[in-house]
């Protein structure tokens, strides 16, 4: 293990440029502010990293070039950041790859075509996907599409255990819910090789997002009656923030019948994220709202701590990935003519 990991000069280079790049996101008052006509909108944006989203003449293509400043500072960080933190930096781009690779597999285990335009990773200038799917008869069966993406390691694993999975239980919904699984896989892998210390700290970052993965994963495997056995073999890997598998396995075993019952059990065993509500919808809401509004704390938290951690490449990429969030929400909500009662529950600030 290398014991300088975290010190100045190992981050000396990315540190200002993380440091700058949280200087000029738009401020939650801002976000809010941020309300139709979509001229205003646009008017504003054109004075800061997306530019190219008010030259865009509907929803999608702006969603799009919003996607495309966020894959494009994913790509900047991980050109600065060392080696033992770049998978730290491209996860937050693998989790769309991966979502949308199961997608992609939904549809052709479904027999359905697969809409190019729909999968938002594409447009990342990294994407494995990419690769995959320009292939000859890359979707021509689930087999063709799964041999084509052995090379790559983060889509082939997720892939090949939600097929297993789909094969069993003989429905393709555990396909993307295996998403849940995968991704929260993803970044645990990507800070789990770092030194104690460092570990540490990034996990403060990663683990609102893992927690609430893990919570939606129990949540909504309870709703498709899938196994226990399952849960544990897609979860029990993560061994961070302090998630007791043993308690969560017998929970989920016992109360698995009844996602209510299951939510009320689950509340004590996760420190970041809150499990309310009373229906399964408003359970499922509170734990998005609750895994979102914590990271963004544990990121803000971040820049106010030991200055040379990678905790601040997962800190920015997060606070970023959130700021794409809010606008896509704020400008397909303009383009639908909702009013901001209608959305602003819907933002992450």
């Amino acid at each position: 293990m290398n014991i300088f990991l975290g010190s100045p000069s190992t981050y000396a280079q990315i540190v200002p440029r993380l440091r700058y790049l949280k200087s000029t996101l738009i401020s939650p008052d801002k976000i809010r502010e941020l309300t139709p006509p979509l001229t205003d909108i646009y008017a504003y944006l054109r004075e800061t990293r997306y530019k190219a989203v008010s030259e865009t003449k509907n929803a999608q293509d702006a969603e799009k070039e919003i996607m495309k400043r966020f894959y494009s500072a994913v790509d900047e960080i991980s050109s600065f950041t060392p080696k033992e933190a770049v998978n730290l930096a491209l996860a937050f781009a693998r989790e769309d790859e991966i979502n949308d690779s199961l997608l992609v597999l939904r549809s052709i285990a479904e027999g359905k075509e697969v809409d190019k335009n729909n999968l938002t990773s594409l447009l990342w200038s990294q994407s494995s996907l990419n690769k995959i799917l320009a292939e000859p008869d890359s979707l021509a069966g689930i087999q063709r599409y799964l041999e084509i993406s052995l090379k790559y390691k983060h889509i082939y694993n997720a892939l090949k255990d939600a097929y297993s999975y789909f094969n069993e239980l003989k429905d393709s919904s555990v396909i993307t819910w295996y998403s849940l699984s995968a991704t929260s896989n993803l970044y645990y892998d990507s800070f789990s090789d770092l030194n104690s210390i460092d570990k540490n700290y990034v996990s403060k970052t990663l683990c609102p997002i893992i927690e609430g993965k893990i919570a939606l994963g129990l949540i909504q495997a309870s709703l498709l009656k899938i196994p226990a056995r399952i849960i544990e073999l897609s979860f029990s890997k993560i061994n961070a923030c302090n998630i007791s598998w043993n308690k969560i396995s017998s929970i989920y075993e016992r109360e698995s019948a009844d996602p209510i019952a299951l939510s009320t059990s689950l509340r004590e065993h996760f420190k970041y994220i809150k499990i309310e509500g009373k229906k399964e919808e408003e359970i499922m809401d509170s734990i998005r709202k609750s895994s979102n509004l914590s990271a963004k704390r544990s990121s803000e938290a971040a820049f106010q701590s030991y200055p040379f951690s990678p905790s601040l490449i997962s800190a920015a990429l997060i606070l970023l990935k959130q700021e794409a969030s809010n606008l896509k929400t704020v400008i397909s909500s303009a383009y639908l003519r909702l009013n901001k009662d209608e959305y602003e529950q819907l933002l992450i600030i």
